[in-house]
């Protein structure tokens, strides 16, 4: 069937974002811990350090959608659905994926405009003065991407075929 098809291919394309992430928060770590003892031993503070950790986490963050987007890791209520029955627990996840398609778009809108404001006006860091621009735009491109991912969602939970988490999905 091509969702499950498309689905896979969402998958592949999610995996390399989620490694991203992994990869950024460990390496925030390691600039914690650098950072600490720079500070505790040569009694050196690493300036850079709060600069380069606050655009990496915003890569991270970035980062977790297209995943949690396939895997469902949103919030959910649930409960209605299931007492209301089979058919109209269906409906129900249909709707709540149509918002939850709506509120993506509208986030990787809203990250579009503000990777536009950046730019064009040369916002950087605080102390290292390093560009913010380059940065909101890789958000907002990681985000965009999973906009066709949670639509592909929408479809799954409209023609009955969504399920909670596959095998083939961990990351």
């Amino acid at each position: 069937m091509i969702l499950a098809r498309l689905h896979r291919y969402c998958v592949a394309l999610g995996k390399p974002t989620a490694v991203i992430g992994i990869l950024g928060l460990m390496l925030i770590a390691v600039i914690t811990i650098l950072a600490v003892v720079a500070r505790a031993v040569f009694n050196h503070p690493l300036v850079w350090s709060h600069d380069a950790a606050s655009l990496i986490i915003i890569i991270v963050v970035a980062s977790c959608f297209p995943t949690g987007v396939l895997q469902r890791k949103h919030i959910a209520i649930e409960f209605l659905g299931a007492a209301l029955g089979q058919r109209a627990n269906r409906w129900l996840t249909a709707f709540g994926a149509a918002v939850t398609t709506l509120a993506l778009a509208g986030l990787a809108w809203q990250l579009t405009g503000f990777a536009i404001q950046e730019t064009q006006g040369h916002g950087s860091t605080i102390v290292m003065r390093i560009p913010t621009g380059p940065v909101w735009w890789l958000a907002a491109i990681v985000v965009w991407a999973a906009v066709p991912m949670q639509i592909l969602v929408t479809l799954q939970a409209i023609t009955g075929t969504l399920s909670r988490q596959t095998d083939g999905d961990h990351v």
